[in-house]
């Protein structure tokens, strides 16, 4: 009888313990999933930083100038072997290239990612208008089919309807589908699994720029570093000609040091007009994508009134479902256009602000100078809509 008992409570020990594990099995991975998924949503600077930490173009950059490092203390070391003034000069320069290319590429990667951000907002806000384009359809095509089980339309209407809920199928299948695509690049931009989730913190807003063409210039003009890089070729094409300036270097090989010098300042005037030359490019598609924002909203101010007289006449019976599809069609488009336009001018000003050849400090100085310009604005609405409902 004691040894029934004692199995039993081995028994019962057993159970709970077996519990107890499977508990930990199921909870913990969930408990990490949780964690990984319940992150604070990615702002727009913190994409940028992890991209130029973790992305695979700057680890490939990065490996690239180590491996230049190296390469100049091999050579450094073969030069106490055999001194040579020049060689050293060029070993120097090689460096200091590589040190550029790294900067350049920094640079131009802030604006890789800035792009892809702003994609993946613009292509969620698509999935939405995609999915009331769906529901819009598909109340229009409940409402045609009652409409001619009474016999008050034709079957072309319920056709057409038909066919319109079908395409606004297809349009949100196209669109959730960039957008699975956009994400992956994005993550790969940022050094992350390609399906990792992307839980993003900005929303595509239009908040105009203020920006002065003359100084934009002056800017670049001092900090861009292709600039930097050619004066870098300068300084050494100069060392070069006072080194084999000297009573025992040929006269050909004087003048072909005169020569390569005369190059890299004409490469330097080059690269600081064509650089102007971008500078303006930019600025002007900045400003032509800033004025087709507010044209692209009166578009769809107006779509949206002409939908509201659609749906009144086709209530009363004066137009066809025909005539209410189109205008709703029209107003669908007037939404994507706006949306795009939007997106034009976020990587306009983008594109724009690369081009100034400013630092990682500086654009994020930016970043969060625009999004707290962005909170107050949206805080500075909401008292307006308060205001004007009291």
């Amino acid at each position: 009888m004691l040894g029934g008992h004692q199995s039993r409570k081995q028994f019962k020990q057993l159970f709970l313990g077996s519990a107890i594990f499977l508990g930990l099995v199921f909870i913990l991975p969930f408990g990490v999933f949780a964690e990984e998924t319940n992150s604070p949503p990615l702002t727009l600077p913190e994409a940028v930083k992890i991209a130029l930490e973790n992305g695979n173009e700057m680890k490939k950059v990065q490996f690239d100038l180590q491996q230049s490092e190296l390469n100049y203390k091999k050579t450094k070391a073969d030069l106490l072997l055999a001194p040579s003034v020049l060689s050293d000069l060029s070993n120097e320069t090689a460096l200091l290239v590589a040190q550029r290319n790294y900067e350049i590429t920094r640079s131009n990667q802030i604006q890789v990612v800035e792009e892809a951000y702003y994609n993946i907002l613009k292509l969620q806000r698509s999935v939405v208008l995609a999915q009331d384009n769906i529901n819009r359809s598909q109340k229009q095509l409940e409402n045609v089919k009652a409409k001619y089980s009474l016999g008050m339309v034709a079957q072309i209407d319920v056709i057409s309807a038909e066919y319109e809920l079908s395409k606004a199928q297809s349009d949100l299948l196209n669109a959730e589908s960039n957008l699975q695509i956009a994400k992956m690049n994005f993550n790969q931009l940022l050094g992350k699994d390609l399906n990792s989730p992307v839980d993003l913190a900005s929303e595509l807003i239009f908040n105009p720029s203020n920006i002065d063409l003359k100084e934009s210039v002056e800017y670049a003009l001092k900090h861009r570093l292709e600039i930097k890089k050619a004066e870098d070729e300068v300084v050494l094409k100069t060392k070069e000609v006072q080194v084999n300036t000297n009573d025992y270097t040929p006269v050909i090989s004087q003048q072909l040091s005169h020569i390569g010098l005369q190059i890299s300042l004409v490469n330097l005037e080059n690269i600081k007009n064509s650089i102007q030359v971008e500078l303006k490019q930019n600025y002007e598609v900045l400003r032509t994508a800033e004025r087709a924002v507010p044209l692209q909203e009166k578009s769809l101010t107006r779509a949206n009134e002409y939908l509201k007289i659609a749906e009144a006449r086709y209530d009363a019976g004066v137009i066809t479902s025909i005539e209410l599809i189109d205008a709703r069609n029209e107003a669908f488009q007037a939404e994507n256009a706006y949306l795009q336009a939007v997106f034009d001018y976020n990587v306009a000003k983008s594109k724009f602000y690369n081009s100034l050849g400013m630092s990682l400090e500086e654009r994020m100085k930016v970043f969060y100078e625009e999004g707290s310009e962005t909170v107050r604005q949206k805080q500075e609405a909401g008292e307006e809509t308060e205001s004007s409902t009291d």
